[in-house]
Formats: C-alpha cells, structure tokens, sequence
C-alpha cells in the first residue's frame, strides 16, 4: 500500500500510498488502548504540518484517521493529567490547545475520514467530530462517547460546539450529560456516523469508502430533523424549553451534587448560537473551572482507583490464565438467576442448576426478565436478548456440568448445606475447574474444608442487584493457588465488575461497614426518629437510598441473618438493636413481601408505613439531619479503621473503591475514608468520644483513628 513514508512518532505513524490517501494511525506501544496524552497532542500537531505541507503540494488528495488495534480507536485523554491540572487557567489554556490542534484537522483542504472500529471515547470522539467523515464498524467492541461528565469536565476538545450542531441538541445533550456511549447503530442513527460496516472486512470498506468520497458519491451527513425537531431546537422559544426540560432531568438524577452535567448544558445552550471563536472560548473556559473543583477531583481519582483494581492480581497471571469458556451456577434463587444472566449476557454458555424443577424455572424465568428488561432500555436489541437467554441452560444433575471452567454455588446460606455442594462439585468437576462461593457472611476457608483440593476454592461475592452493582469481592482463603485466583479474578472482568481482593474475615469488607451503619438507623428509631427522617438525611447527603429502604431491599430474614454473624464475631459494638428482630416477628420481611419500613404495591414503594410511628413512638429528630449523619457515617468510618487493622483489604483506597461500587456511597465525595479526611479526623474523634459517652460503646473509637487524630495524619493520601 505505502508509496511514501512520512514523519512518525511512537504513537502515531503517517503514509501516503500511491493513491495519494494519506494514512494517520494511532498505535499507543505497549498498551491496548490508545490514549489522547499531551505528548501524543503534540506529536499530533506536528505530523499536522507535514500533512499541511503535503496536500499544499498536490500530493495527497484524502485523509484517513485510524487506529492500529483491533478493539480500540481512541479511548480518551490521560486521566492523570486531568487530575494534574493546578488552576482553571490551566485547563483553560490544555482545552484551548486540544481546540486548536482538532481545528487544524476540521481546516485541511481535502477529504477527513475517521475510521473506527472500537472504543472511541472523550477526545476520541471529539477528533472524529472535527472530520469530515465518520465510518464505524459493527464491531460489538465499538463504542462512542463522550464520558467526560463522569470525570466532573466536560468536552473541552470541541466537542459542545461540534456535536450538537451535527446530531442536533436532543441527541448530543443526550451523549453529553449522561456519558454514555453508544453503538454503531446508534451513531448512524443519529448522525454521528456516515456509514456503518462489517466488522469481518473492515480495512477493505475502508477503502470502498475512501473511492466513494473521492468520486462524491457520499456527502457529509448529520442528522435529519423532523418538522417538530425542527420547531424545539432551531427557533428560541422551542430552545428554551428544550433545556428547561433538560435541566429538570439533570437536577432529578444528580440532585445538584454534580457541577459537569449542569455547566456542560449551559456550554451547549451558549454555544449552539454564538461564532466559533466565543463558543470554543466558552467551553475552554468552562472545562478549566470545572477541572479543579473538589467534585472533580473526587470522581478522577474513583477513576483512577477502579483501573488500579485491576491489577491487584499480576499481569501475567492474568495473561496466562485459563479462560472461563463455560460456566455453572448451583442454586437458582434470585442471586442464582441474577448471576447466570449476567454471564450470559457477556455471551458466556451458562448451565442453571437447582435440586427443585420449580424453583429452577423461576430462575431460568428471572434470568429472562432481566435480559428482557435491558433489551426494553437498549442495552441491546430484543434478538441478542433471546440469544444470550439461549446460552443459559437449566439442569437438575450435576453430570452436566463436567465441562465447566467454573462453578459458583449460590445456595442457602447454611454452611452445611455449601459444604455438601463443594463436595458434588467435585465429584463432577474437571479437575481444573475453580470453585467459587457467593457467600455473603459464612468463612471460605471453613466452607473449603469439605473440599479435597481447597486450592480450588475462592469466594465470589456479587452484590444485589447483579446486574447493575460493580463490585464483587473477591476472597482467596491461605490455601487458594494462584491460578484460581487469576481465574476468579479475571472472570470477574471479564463480565465487566470491578473487583476487590477481601481477606476472610468475618463480613468480608462491604457488609461489615454496613452494619454499624445499619444498626445505627435501628438505634434511632428505637429513640424516636422518624423513617423518613432517617432516610432522607442520607439521601440528602447523595446516598442512592436510606438505611430503611435498604434494609427492605436487602430483606429482614437476610439482614437478621448478617446482624447475628456480625455480633458473633464483633461483640457489643456491631450488636443490633433489636428493630429487625421485632418486625420480623410481626411477619414483615421488606420489599419480599410488601411490608417492611415501607410499603409496597405491584412492586412500587408507596412511602414508608404508618403503622410504624405508634411501634416506634415518633418523637422527631432532636438532632435533625445532622446527628443522623454523623451517627450513621462516623459508626462506618470507625468500623473501618477496624477493618484496616484486621487487613482485611490492601488500604484506605480499596475502602473507598469498594464502598462506593459496593453501596453507593457518593463517588463525588471520593470514598468513605476521603470524606473523613475532609470532615477531619480529629473531628470524627471527638464526636464518636462524645456519642460514647451519650449512647455506648458501639462508638468508641479505634485505636488506628486515634492515632491518625494524635498524629494529625489523614487516611488517604490528600495529593
């Protein structure tokens, strides 16, 4: 192909061929994905000149931007150059020269084709935008996007000013506030992509491409706006309703706790109308500001802690692992059903089996509600939803599992019961078969004693619900070899969690730091505080739901279950109150059956039960929102100093990854630990010293908190 070969760098290389196509690729060494740092910026910018100089010249009629690796066109800028940024004027001045570099492209005087196959992501994107032509393969690996709001920043490359004026408002608020890729499909739908094409010959409809533009047969497309598309976006009064109504939107999912979506809508509200050089100015300005906020800052570093997770397991044990082909579930109850889905969703074959035909059909039937469910909100199309449901298959013997590559038992929590499935699972397994527990309580080392090769065994904790909590602890007793690790652990990603290496301790990491800030809602309403009071104090503060509506989700036979382990093995100070005790007894169990700390009809919440102010005699919040917040999180971040202490996880930033894909806890605050820093450590002291003394010593704090207090040290590293 190559007629001419032109300037290089180790990220980028540049040919002409004898067609005079120039043929710019981006090849990242060393890495499989391809990252927008400020070096490869200004290697960029150079290679620019030349191509300038080339096409001045007459020797190249056509430009072709693409990547050299099979699943990844651009993934973004560096993360930790965001993170770097000092001062808005800082942002301001990398946002004005990623402009100006991406403007030079959108200037050259001959054809741009972006060609795309995988992710393309952020600046990714924000380069294909300033081309003339985009050209996206089929590829299930091919995603495009605009995630910046997930960082607390917004498009600063162009991308505000581009894409709306190409796919129209609705489509590129649509992109923009919410920082979800989409697919091919999706793009050509909306007008991010001229053509679409088979993944299997992608380089040769490249080229198809490259001689359609060159003998005009494609135009540059955009998206077609209807008469009342028209009337809402290109005319004032239709635009100021337009995002009216998306700023609602905004405020009803963020609550206003993040700045990016809500600054990223006045950027594109400002710069649909105004001339280039002050809308491009509004944006350079806005992503600077928005760079150095606390929210920023917060949500890079969950960034940045979620891909360090990874590699808590060495790389090439990783590389040499044995893949996961097939997979089994032992026990076909909802966190069984949750979790075949979930496997066959990443297209992985699948066997449900449960001793019961019943209670296996109702597995089988969840699985394929939940894969109906995402096809309903275009996670994918209703025919991949039939054939992902096809992988999974339904069994009562164990014969049928001979060929797995993993079993992950999901039964009662009864330690006997567990036990008797590890002993089967062997008797049928492959002998290099990994064996894992989704336990949520019960000790993997006890549970691999009834195991003749306890090597094998590891616990996989999923969170409920499987398919949209991250998390899933990952817990090797002293006996689980390192290949079984790598398997866990690479299965784990492989079905797109974060995973997060738990000692087997008692609770494991998540479920002890709730405790204490469960019981602690139970102790408040046993003095008077009102259900919603409680709730809505940890909502306000950005917690996706209160201590009462989780323990409805999570069940009372279950929580009561957890509580009795966790006073067992903690004493006094993860000793309950008593609450979930009595209303179980009354016959409520939460959400599973309609009545809990709140009330439920054909599935929905209809607001907590007002039969529970005489049983817990509603005296109001003396306190208010305040001590709610400060009993409930301050018993949580003692409880982890604790845990820090027993090791139960490498350090403070495995706490705070592991708390926030693992409960929710607000990403934009950092982690649990983060926001004690900010709060102050010796502030936390004093009041747990304080809330001992009034209330007991479930509050005393741990001998790690005192002595960050008495040292004036923090938890996490501030920088």
């Amino acid at each position: 192909m190559t007629d001419v070969r032109m300037d290089s760098s180790e990220s980028l290389s540049f040919d002409v061929d004898k067609n005079r196509v120039g043929w710019l690729v981006f090849d990242q060494p060393g890495s499989s994905q391809n990252i927008l740092s400020a070096a490869v910026l200004h290697d960029l910018d150079h290679l620019l000149g030349e191509l300038e100089s080339r096409i001045a010249n007459g020797q190249m009629v056509a430009l072709v931007i693409q990547s050299a690796k099979p699943k990844a066109f651009i993934a973004g800028a560096d993360v930790r150059e965001i993170s770097a940024v000092a001062s808005a004027e800082e942002g301001r001045r990398a946002s004005a020269e990623g402009q100006r570099i991406f403007g030079r492209i959108e200037r050259l005087r001959v054809p741009t084709i972006a060609a795309v196959r995988g992710v393309c992501l952020g600046g990714g994107t924000e380069l294909v935008l300033a081309c003339d032509y985009r050209l996206l393969s089929d590829s299930r690996d091919t995603k495009i996007g605009l995630p910046e709001v997930r960082l607390g920043i917004l498009p600063g490359f162009g991308g505000t000013v581009r894409l709306p004026r190409l796919c129209g408002i609705q489509n590129a608020l649509g992109l923009i506030l919410t920082g979800k890729p989409i697919s091919a499909k999706r793009a050509k739908r909306i007008g991010l992509a001229d053509r679409v094409v088979g993944a299997h010959r992608f380089e040769d409809e490249v080229r198809i491409f490259v001689r359609d533009v060159a003998h005009d047969k494609v135009k540059p497309g955009g998206f077609k706006k209807n008469f009342g598309q028209r009337l809402l976006e290109d005319t004032p009064p239709g635009r100021a309703i337009l995002f009216a109504m998306a700023r609602r939107g905004v405020m009803k999912e963020t609550g206003g706790n993040y700045p990016a979506p809500l600054r990223a809508l006045e950027t594109v509200r400002s710069v649909y109308t105004a001339k280039p050089q002050a809308a491009y100015e509004t944006e350079a300005r806005a992503l600077g500001e928005l760079a150095v906020t606390e929210v920023s800052r917060s949500l890079v570093r969950v960034f940045l802690l979620s891909q360090g997770a990874r590699k808590a397991v060495p790389e090439e044990q990783l590389d040499s692992r044995r893949t996961v082909e097939r997979a089994a579930v032992i026990g076909a109850g909802v966190m069984g059903g949750a979790i075949a889905q979930l496997i066959a969703a990443r297209d992985v074959p699948v066997t449900l089996k449960d001793i019961n035909q019943e209670a296996l059909d109702s597995g089988m039937r969840h699985a394929s509600a939940l894969l109906k469910n995402a096809a309903a909100k275009r996670v994918f199309t209703s025919e991949q939803a039939s054939l992902k449901f096809a992988l999974i298959a339904g069994t009562l013997v164990y014969e049928q599992l001979a060929d797995v590559d993993i079993a992950i038992e999901a039964v009662i929590e009864r330690m006997p019961v567990k036990q008797g499935v590890v002993r089967d699972l062997e008797m049928h397994l492959d002998q290099h078969a990994v064996i894992a527990t989704n336990t949520s309580s019960l000790s993997v080392t006890e549970l691999a004693t009834a195991a003749v090769h306890p090597e094998r065994i590891v616990g996989l904790h999923f969170f409920n619900p499987v398919h949209k909590m991250p998390l899933v602890e990952v817990v090797p007793t002293a006996k689980t070899s390192s290949a079984a690790l790598a398997r866990a652990f690479g299965f784990v990603l492989d079905m797109g969690k974060t995973p997060v290496i738990v000692a087997d301790k008692p609770g494991f990491l998540v479920n002890r730091l709730l405790t204490p800030y469960l019981n602690e809602a139970g102790f408040l309403l046993e003095q008077g505080t009102a259900v919603g009071d409680i709730d809505r104090a940890m909502t306000s503060f950005g917690l996706p739901m209160g201590p009462c509506r989780l323990l409805d989700e999570i069940g009372f036979d279950v929580a009561q279950h957890v509580s009795r382990e966790m006073s067992a093995a903690f004493g006094e100070r993860l000793t309950a109150s008593g609450v979930i005790e009595r209303l179980k007894d009354a016959g409520r169990l939460g959400r599973k059956n309609d009545r809990g700390f709140y009330l439920y009809e054909n599935g929905r919440e209809t607001g907590p039960d007002p039969a529970l102010r005489s049983v817990f005699r509603v005296s109001g919040s003396p306190g208010g929102a305040e001590e709610i917040r400060e009993r409930c999180l301050y018993a949580m971040v003692n409880e982890a100093a604790f845990a820090l202490e027993d090791e139960v996880v490498a350090g403070p930033d495995a706490i705070d990854l592991a708390m926030i894909m693992g409960t929710g806890f607000p990403p934009f605050r950092g982690g649990l630990l983060r926001w004690a820093d900010r709060v102050g450590v010796q502030k936390i002291v004093t009041r747990l010293t304080e809330l001992e003394t009034e209330t007991g010593s479930r509050f005393k704090p741990a001998p790690r908190l005192l002595e960050l207090a008495k040292r004036g040290e923090t938890f996490t590293d501030p920088t």
